[in-house]
């Protein structure tokens, strides 16, 4: 009962202090995409006259956003100011405005509802667990399917892409990260390295690390993971997969923005 209430309060530690669980979050807002015409971006001077606007270096990094089912992109602060000459280029010396992607409209109830793809990148810190694990065969043991009560935190880098329509923003996402966190053993005769001799099972505590990669849709997202466990507690060095390697399938949630 013990490792389950420390579990909990784990869980229950991390949802509340990771939860805005993004750093660098960003959507590339690429040249290319304007020139061609898949993004139409409209700038708004603060007089409300709007005007056809461009990005003059590959891309810039901004935030999106639906305001009553317009798409609004805060930009980045520009630093530099290799393109503040140029007048129809956005600089570190456009004035301040409201700067919108135009989504063709919809005419007829029939007609679909039209969305654009924004590719992004970030830092994601995730709460995740993973119940299911393949460990290979050891001296002692065979090779297993494990079920384990645990709890992570990752954190590593997320490449994704927005679909933006005037309903929502969805977005989908792979993160590649190393994890950490608390989990559960079994040892028994089956598990530990001299089941001859071994008389009473016991459920240790154990320390889980390794890294993991996620595919996640907005806050929720399945996990593969490469993992070990150190198990402590009364006769921890018994246990035929200390440190041992293991494939799992789990879920996670990133507690963030989305």
């Amino acid at each position: 009962m013990k490792p389950t209430l420390l579990l909990l309060f784990v869980f229950t530690f991390l949802t509340t202090t990771f939860a805005q669980n993004r750093s660098n979050f960003y959507h590339k807002i690429k040249k290319e995409d304007i020139d061609s015409g898949y993004l139409k971006l409209i700038y708004r001077d603060k007089s409300g006259a709007s005007k056809d606007i461009s990005v003059c270096g590959k891309y810039l990094k901004g935030i999106i956003t639906l305001d009553k089912g317009v798409p609004v992109i805060d930009f980045w602060s520009i630093t530099d100011d290799k393109y503040s000459s140029q007048a129809n280029c956005i600089s570190n010396n456009t004035e301040l405005g409201r700067f919108e992607i135009d989504l063709t409209p919809r005419n007829k109830v029939g007609d679909p509802t039209n969305y654009i793809v924004v590719p992004f990148r970030a830092w994601t810190w995730g709460v995740g667990a993973t119940p299911f694990r393949y460990r290979p065969k050891t001296e002692a043991s065979f090779s297993t399917i494990s079920t384990s009560l645990g709890v992570t935190i990752n954190y590593g880098r997320t490449f994704g892409w927005s679909t933006i329509s005037p309903r929502a923003i969805n977005n989908f996402s792979i993160t590649v990260g190393p994890f950490i966190g608390l989990s559960s053993v079994d040892l028994k005769k089956s598990t530990v390295k001299s089941p001859t001799t071994w008389t009473t099972d016991r459920t240790n505590a154990a320390f889980t690390y390794g890294i993991n990669s996620i595919f996640a849709r907005n806050n929720f997202g399945l996990v593969l993971s490469l993992g070990f466990d150190n198990n402590f507690g009364e006769n921890s060095k018994e246990w035929s997969y200390q440190n041992r390697p293991w494939f799992g399938i789990g879920i996670n949630t990133s507690l963030g923005i989305f």
